[in-house]
C-alpha cells in the first residue's frame, strides 16, 4: 500500500498504535526523555485531547511500579508551522493536570523531521525534540518485520515528501532584505555558510549552522534575534547553572551566558533591526549581527572540546 501524502494526523495515529501495543517502542521513546531509566509502562494513550487550552496530539500516561503516573505531551509536525504559543499551551495543560493530580510530572515533546527541528527558531518551548528519522530508524534497525519496514518507510517518506518547513506569508520587502543580507554574508562572512533564505513576512530571527557545528549529542547553532538585538550560540538541552562555570573563564568581555528555555546560550548584544528599517538602514545592523555570529563560531571552534564536554555534563537529569 502506498500513501502519497502523509499528514500529521497519520503520524499521530501511527505513534498512538505503537505506544499502545509495542512495549519496546514505548521504552525506546521514554529513553529520549528525562524519565529514561524509569521502570514504567504505558497506562493510557489519548489522541487529539482537546479543551479550552487547545489540543494535544498525543498524551501518553506511563505508570511506575509504585503507582505514580507521569505523562508525555507530544506535538507531531510534518511541515506545518507551530500555532501561536503552541508549546506554551501544552505546558499550561500539563501544569494544570499535574496540579489536579492527574499525573505527578510531565514533559512536552515535539516529533518532527530533523530538518524542521534544525531550521526553525521557535522550538525552545519544547522540553525535547525527537526526529521522525530517528523513529523510522527504530523500526528499520536489525532485521525488521514487514510491519516494521512499512512503518519505517512510512515515516521516512513523510519526511522526504514534505511540502514546506513552514507556511510562508510572502512579502517582497522581507525577500529583498534577506537577499541583500545573504549577498553580504557570501561576500564578507563565508564562515557563516549562510544559505539562501525564504522567510515569512517581517522575519528577523534566523538560524545559522556551519557544517562543523554538531547536531548530536548536543544540537549547536547560532540564532540571530534581530528585533531583540541578540545573537546566541545555543546548546540544546543544557542547564546554564552547570554550563556557565566552564564558559565564563573562556569568554570574551562582551559575552554573557543565559538560559533560553531548555537551551544554554552564549550571547552577544548587537543593534536591533526590523524589516521595516529597509536595506539601507537595516543592513549595517545585520552586518553587526553577522560579525557577532562569526565571533561566536570562532569561539566555539577554539574551545570545542571544553564546550561540548561542559554541555554534556549540564544535561538535565
Amino acid at each position: 500500500m502506498a500513501v502519497d501524502r502523509k499528514y500529521e494526523r497519520d503520524v499521530d495515529l501511527l505513534l498512538a498504535e505503537e505506544f499502545s501495543v509495542n512495549p519496546e517502542f514505548a521504552d525506546w521513546f521514554l529513553a529520549h526523555t528525562k524519565f529514561k531509566g524509569s521502570d514504567a509502562t504505558v497506562a493510557s494513550v489519548r489522541v487529539s485531547l482537546a479543551d479550552k487550552l487547545g489540543e494535544s496530539d498525543l498524551v501518553i500516561h506511563y505508570r511506575r511500579d509504585n503507582g505514580d503516573h507521569f505523562a508525555l505531551l507530544i506535538e507531531d509536525k510534518v511541515d506545518a508551522p507551530l500555532q501561536p504559543n503552541q508549546a506554551a499551551r501544552y505546558r499550561l495543560r500539563g501544569e494544570r493536570d499535574r496540579d489536579q493530580n492527574t499525573f505527578a510530572d510531565f514533559e512536552v515533546l515535539l516529533c518532527a523531521p530533523q530538518n524542521y527541528i534544525e531550521l526553525r527558531t521557535d522550538l525552545d518551548g519544547f522540553d525535547r525534540k525527537v526526529s521522525l528519522e530517528d523513529i523510522a530508524d527504530f523500526f528499520l534497525r536489525g532485521a525488521p518485520s514487514a510491519r516494521a519496514r512499512y512503518r519505517g518507510d512510512f515515516l521516512r517518506t513523510a519526511v522526504s515528501r514534505r511540502l514546506n518547513t513552514w507556511q510562508r506569508e510572502p512579502d517582497d520587502l522581507t525577500d529583498a532584505f534577506w537577499r541583500a543580507a545573504h549577498e553580504l554574508a557570501i561576500k564578507e562572512f563565508p564562515i557563516l555558510e549562510m544559505q539562501p533564505l525564504t522567510a515569512t513576512k517581517d522575519t528577523t530571527w534566523i538560524s545559522l549552522r556551519p557544517r562543523d557545528l554538531p547536531t548530536r549529542p548536543k544540537h549547536v547553532k547560532v540564532i540571530i534575534k534581530g528585533d531583540r538585538g541578540l545573537v546566541d550560540l545555543t546548546f540544546a538541552d543544557t542547564r546554564v547553572d552547570k554550563f556557565s562555570p566552564t564558559v565564563m573563564p573562556l569568554s570574551e568581555p562582551d559575552f554573557t551566558v543565559h538560559q533560553t528555555n531548555k537551551s544554554s546560550a552564549i550571547r552577544i548584544r548587537t543593534p536591533a533591526f526590523e524589516i521595516a528599517d529597509g536595506i539601507d538602514n537595516g543592513l549595517p545592523r545585520v552586518r553587526s549581527a553577522f560579525e557577532a555570529s562569526s565571533r561566536l563560531i570562532q569561539f566555539y571552534r577554539r574551545h570545542r572540546a571544553a564546550l561540548d564536554a561542559a554541555a554534556q555534563q549540564a544535561t538535565p537529569e
